[in-house]
Order: structure tokens, then C-alpha cells, then sequence
């Protein structure tokens, strides 16, 4: 058998994301599909166990992300529309702080339960990113609403001080440079949260974290 087959790049590729604290199971995996010499019985021990790798490193990492950027766009849409009526007074009081507390959450969970500072940060970038994508798109749909109905940004509630067309409206977060005063307060918030997190999880003993099945090669 090749020492680099489908089966074991597969393998190899699914595995290399993990966290720490599932590091072992990984080279168990890669042990045992070195133990199998048929074929078939290796490619489906191989998609098999990168399913479960899939779910533990790389598909949680990206759960956590659109998780949280799902969330965000969620909660500034329905400001918005709570502020619809009155036009004002903008969304500056939800949009700074309440991603970032959710970052700080998030953060933090995922680090504590992985007990992986690296885990956290990479998965707090993700939704950091995400976060600061939906906004985007709320901001840039919503905004144009509240400047035909009430002629005011969303954001701070404020009218243009002068002609105004799409791309400024849609734009507003970048070219007022408002989108640096979220990340002050976010990218801070990833960190405190996943240095926190991290320092949660060394205090967990391994027996408490849940062990991974090994999967079988019937799948």
C-alpha cells in the first residue's frame, strides 16, 4: 500500500486542524488506517473518521464564525427596525457593544471547551470577520430605508451635510472610518475572551471533555 494514498491524504488533511486536546484521537486515526491494507476498508475508515475530524476542528472553527455572523445581522436588523418609526436615534449603541460581548462569549466558550488558546483566537477571527460582514450588509440595505424615509445614516442617526447618493449610504461604516471604533472594542474582546477560555479549559481535567468515537470500518 502507498504511503500516500487517497485514503491517507484524506485523512492527513481533515486531521491536521484539530485541537490540542484532540491530538491523540488524530494519530490513533492515522495509526489504525495504516493497520488496514484493503482498499476499500481504507477509503471508508478514512472518510469516516474525517467526518468526526470535520465536526471536531475545521467544521466547528466555521460553525462558531457563521454562527455569530448570523447572530449580529439578526440583532442589527431587528434595531433597525425597532428605530424604524422614529428614524433615530441610530444604531451606534447596539452595533459597538453587542457584537463584542457575543465575541467575548463565544470566544471564550470555545477555547474553555477545546482548552485551546490557538482553537479560540482562530475561531474568534472567523466570527470576527463574519461579524463585521454582516454588519456590513445590514448597514448597507438598512441604510438606504432610513435615508429615503427619514433622510438620516443609520448608524448615528445624523443627516448627510450635504448631496448624498447610493455608494456613500451603503459605504457609510468605511468612509467615516466608524468601522475602526468597532474594532477597538471587538478585537480586544476575542482576545480577553479567548485567553480567558483557554485559562478555564487548563483548569478542566481531560476525563471531563468528551471523548471522540472511533469510527468504525463498516462507517
Amino acid at each position: 500500500m502507498s504511503a500516500r494514498d487517497g485514503a491517507e491524504r484524506l485523512l492527513d488533511l481533515m486531521t491536521a486542524g484539530l485541537p490540542a486536546y484532540r491530538a491523540e484521537w488524530g494519530e490513533a486515526m492515522r495509526s489504525e488506517l495504516a493497520s488496514i491494507d484493503d482498499p476499500d476498508a481504507r477509503r471508508q475508515f478514512a472518510r469516516s473518521a474525517a467526518r468526526a475530524a470535520f465536526g471536531r476542528g475545521v467544521g466547528m472553527t466555521i460553525g462558531f464564525g457563521v454562527g455569530v455572523g448570523l447572530l449580529v445581522a439578526t440583532l442589527v436588523l431587528a434595531a433597525s427596525r425597532l428605530q424604524m418609526a422614529d428614524g433615530g436615534p441610530g444604531l451606534l449603541d447596539v452595533t459597538v457593544p453587542v457584537p463584542a460581548f457575543i465575541l467575548l462569549l463565544v470566544t471564550l466558550l470555545s477555547a474553555a471547551l477545546t482548552r485551546s488558546f490557538r482553537f479560540g483566537l482562530v475561531a474568534g477571527a472567523l466570527a470576527l470577520a463574519t461579524s463585521l460582514a454582516a454588519l456590513f450588509t445590514v448597514l448597507a440595505t438598512e441604510g438606504i430605508v432610513w435615508m429615503n424615509r427619514h433622510g438620516v445614516f443609520l448608524l448615528d442617526g445624523d443627516p448627510p451635510r450635504g448631496a448624498v447618493d447610493t455608494t456613500d449610504i451603503v459605504f457609510n461604516l468605511f468612509t467615516t472610518g466608524m468601522w475602526v471604533g468597532h474594532l477597538v472594542l471587538w478585537v480586544p474582546a476575542v482576545l480577553v475572551g479567548t485567553a480567558l477560555g483557554a485559562w478555564i479549559g487548563s483548569r478542566r481535567s481531560p476525563a471531563d471533555l468528551h471523548a471522540v468515537p472511533v469510527p468504525s470500518q463498516d462507517g
